[in-house]
């Protein structure tokens, strides 16, 4: 095995790849690029390896990163790994002071940072991008809408001398549009993508076992489902009586066409609200298909506890006086109150989803034939990762640990980036050795690599599903099981997260391998 030689990096510090210095070529030769990689295969080494090549005497590196705890974990690559003074290798977030962020930027070689801290800099003028010599935009998906990526960049195209730009995700998104609104924002000339079946990644990946458990709802749960079917079919017959709905079949109100119907009556109402009442009775109907739609969501993927927390809160929201038409018309149903009743008996005979057991019984093995491992369930709803924290701490071999975001939801609070960093690092030693953990978890933070991922529950998310995933066969074989229950949305969101990663793959294909009639890639107009 070889290694990367270059006055910059140190002897033996970086593994000889030739689909990184392929990449570092690539970017050289082409310009601004977009590289999609899995998890894995070294983003951040192709990075440094470019930044050595290009920081000469003069000149910086800027490479920015979603959160603190990653901008941090890059920092100290670039000083493990590199011969550049560490006092020349600085972080700079929010927690740092104005002017002494002003002080170690002017002074750095290589500056890892948060996208927020560079753009409130840049404003105030504190800080110039002339001198950058490459710009790095870790997980550059994010470059849409509003983030602070985009301001960033068109600020580095036109004050930096020579400019670069390298732009690093393992999942750009499947939709053309989105993907070609990143590579505007960030004026993308090329696109480059590896895949693990590549002829020269293929050395470098783990094998990933893919499966899933599927269980079926109990018949208890059925009696509520259909409660909440029926009062959704009530609120589609009247949609589609005031000729908003296109359908009543029930299966075709998803939550994203929901929430076009949403947007689509509030423009209506604002342009003729008052000639046509029937809008305002369309807004509260489809208000109430919303909460029943949501309830069983959480009955299906969830489970009791979480629809019971549900209803707690919608029934609390019923008694303000500032409480909605839609939500009283959904309060007062009697298939409502019929499901809440059931909903309630059950969660006092401490009825859960049969996933939990299902959960248990995977730890319960994961842990017995390999006791040193690592393993991450990933739960998209915050009182269900407490719920399921606490099943698994009576489940034998299992150390468990609740792994949430910043934010606090009502009563809960959230976990400050000290506190989560604290918990990566005694999931290291063992202290805990499952982390029950949000979307939080899926990108930004230098957790280590675990021999396990549980899906919960599907995410019909290509991006999620892709981050997810890649939290395993890092550093050696991992698997990753999905859990489904039966003819549910589960299975849905499955399909729909598969799909869409497919199409992500095509379209990338397809935006890689558009040329003109002059033989060049279209995607350089964005850099102009």
């Amino acid at each position: 095995m070889g290694f990367v030689k270059h006055p910059l990096i140190k002897k033996g510090a970086i593994e000889e790849r030739k689909y990184q210095a392929s990449l570092s070529k690539i970017v050289l030769e082409k310009g601004n690029t977009l590289v999609v990689a899995p998890t894995a295969l070294g983003k951040t080494i192709i990075a440094i390896v470019l930044a050595v090549k290009l920081i000469g005497v003069e000149g910086k590196v800027l490479f920015l990163a979603p959160t603190k705890p990653l901008a941090e974990q890059h920092r100290k690559s670039f000083v493990s790994k590199t011969e550049i003074e560490k006092d020349e290798i600085v972080l700079l977030t929010g927690s740092t002071e104005p002017k002494e962020r002003a002080r170690l930027f002017k002074e750095a070689r290589v500056v890892n940072a948060t996208p927020q801290t560079i753009r409130n800099d840049l404003k105030k003028g504190r800080i110039n991008l002339e001198d950058v010599k490459l710009c790095i935009f870790d997980e550059a998906h994010r470059a849409v809408g509003e983030y602070s990526y985009v301001e960033i960049a068109s600020k580095y195209m036109k004050q930096a001398k020579k400019p670069l730009i390298l732009a690093l995700t393992a999942s750009p998104g499947s939709q053309k549009e989105k993907i070609e609104e990143v590579c505007k924002n960030l004026f993308i000339e090329n696109i480059e993508v590896k895949e693990a079946g590549d002829e020269d990644v293929k050395p470098y990946v783990n094998e990933i076992e893919n499966d899933w458990v599927k269980v079926k709802l109990p018949a208890d749960f059925l009696k509520v489902k259909n409660c909440l079917d029926a009062f959704s079919m009530e609120q589609i017959i009247m949609l589609k009586r005031i000729g908003m709905a296109p359908t009543t079949n029930i299966g075709y109100f998803s939550k994203r066409r929901q929430l076009e119907m949403q947007e689509k009556i509030r423009g209506l109402i604002k342009r003729h609200g008052k000639r046509q009442p029937s809008l305002y009775a369309a807004a509260s109907k489809l208000a109430a298909l919303m909460k029943a739609s949501h309830a069983t969501l959480l009955l299906e993927t969830q489970g009791i506890s979480a629809l019971n927390e549900y209803f707690t809160r919608v029934e609390a929201d019923g008694e303000k006086e500032t409480s909605s038409k839609a939500l009283k018309s959904f309060l007062k149903s009697s298939k409502i109150r019929e499901a809440i009743e059931i909903t309630k008996a059950l969660g006092k005979k401490g009825v859960e989803h049969p996933k939990l057991a299902e959960l248990g019984k995977i730890l319960l093995k994961q842990f017995k034939e390999n006791p040193e491992s690592r393993a991450i369930v990933f739960n998209h709803y915050r009182s269900s990762i407490r719920k399921v924290t606490e099943y698994l701490e009576a489940v034998p071999g299992v150390k468990p640990k609740k792994f949430i975001g910043q934010a606090s939801r009502g009563k809960e609070k959230g976990m400050s980036q000290k506190e989560q960093i604290g918990t990566i690092q005694e999931l290291r030693e063992g202290k805990y050795n499952c982390l029950v953990a949000s979307s939080v978890a899926e990108e930004g933070l230098d957790i280590p690599a675990v021999d396990l991922v549980v899906f919960y529950e599907p995410v019909p998310s290509e991006i999620r599903t892709i981050q997810r995933r890649g939290r395993t066969g890092r550093l050696s074989k991992g698997k990753v099981i999905v859990m489904m229950a039966e003819k549910t949305r589960d299975e849905a969101f499955y399909w729909v997260a598969k799909n869409k990663e497919s199409k992500m793959h095509k379209t990338l294909s397809a935006l890689k391998g558009k040329e003109t009639d002059k033989g060049q890639t279209t995607l350089g107009k964005w850099a102009k």
